[in-house]
């Protein structure tokens, strides 16, 4: 365990593993150097991209060849936090198949032994569809003692329903993870990971217009309800001299709603970038204009629409907030680092 972990007894979180030790919230004022984001896994690839100002692109001239990366409808990241000479690492998110995500973590040397915790953010089968085969094909290489950390609803039978029509989308087994020697922690109140390092939580403050769509439906004693993804969990790191990144996935409960909160639980008042899916595909022009907006008035100052943002909205952030916008492409390691 790295040692800017201070120990401190975090006795609200259902943690099952009686030695697992978290730095409290009073540590807030605590900041980490850097913070690397590699995308594993999403819904673009883009090759021919240059680097910019906070991505690093996975080109030929990295890979010394044509890059062999595969896309697909999901997303995982491998997230690298530093400070001082310390690292914590953790695979947030899991892609849709395990065929994918294995074969890019291959293909971009990833080292799975690097890895100190998994995550993640929602029960949706294209967030969580790569875990089980990931942890079938590193399980002898990764940590003996790592921890799965989670959300109270992440287990539970997901639906997708328009008028009488119904898709089922899933649902992940925790027996499956735990088989694995994975202990499996769920998460309800802000609970840090390192100095500097949080997972969210459960957000009840939302923003009211962001609502979630209602064709999302889980299953409660038998029968399909409106789906709140009330255990959707987001990374939030605190970047020395900078402010907050927040890595999210879906944001199914409103990504403006989950910056304000990512402010409120860690006292920081500045965010300085939001990466992740923003789930505006589909979603009317005057919504995303007005999630926009909100980015504008947050003063963000990096923007990495993913996923599920959707194209029109992925347009609208690079055409309402110019030179705020990166676009995101599989294998890129986007950086966020305090001033030297």
């Amino acid at each position: 365990m790295p040692d800017w972990r201070k120990l401190h007894r975090l006795d609200d979180v259902d943690d099952p593993v009686a030695t697992r030790y978290r730095t409290p919230m009073a540590a807030a004022t605590d900041a980490v150097d850097r913070i690397r984001i590699t995308t594993v896994v999403d819904n673009y690839i883009d090759n021919l991209r240059q680097d910019d100002a906070v991505a690093r692109r996975y080109s030929a001239f990295v890979a010394g060849k044509m890059p062999d990366l595969r896309a697909e409808h999901g997303l995982a990241h491998l997230v690298e936090i530093t400070r001082g000479g310390d690292r914590f690492t953790m695979a947030f998110d899991f892609g849709l198949t395990p065929e994918t995500l294995n074969h890019n973590f291959r293909e971009l040397a990833l080292d799975p032994a690097s890895i100190d915790a998994l995550g993640l953010s929602h029960g949706h089968r294209d967030h969580w569809g790569g875990l089980t085969g990931f942890l079938h094909a590193w399980r002898r290489r990764l940590r003996r003692d790592l921890p799965f950390y989670g959300g109270v609803d992440h287990f539970r039978a997901r639906w997708q329903q328009r008028g009488e029509r119904r898709v089922y989308s899933g649902r992940l087994s925790r027996d499956e993870i735990e088989r694995y020697e994975v202990p499996v922690t769920l998460v309800t109140t802000p609970m840090p990971l390192a100095e500097g390092v949080w997972l969210s939580g459960e957000m009840h403050a939302a923003e009211e217009w962001e609502t979630i769509p209602s064709n999302l439906r889980v299953e409660e004693d038998g029968e399909l309800i409106q789906d709140t993804f009330i255990g959707e969990q987001t990374l939030v790191a605190n970047v020395r001299d900078r402010g907050l990144v927040v890595v999210t996935s879906c944001s199914h409960r409103g990504i403006v709603g989950i910056c304000r909160n990512a402010v409120r639980i860690t006292g920081i008042p500045r965010v300085h970038a939001v990466i992740g899916g923003f789930h505006l595909s589909g979603l009317e022009e005057a919504r995303i204009t007005r999630v926009v907006d909100a980015f504008r008035d947050l003063d963000v100052e990096h923007l990495v629409p993913q996923h599920c943002t959707g194209i029109e909205a992925i347009c609208a952030v690079a055409q309402r907030v110019p030179g705020r916008f990166t676009a995101s492409s599989v294998g890129t390691t986007f950086e966020f680092a305090a001033p030297n």
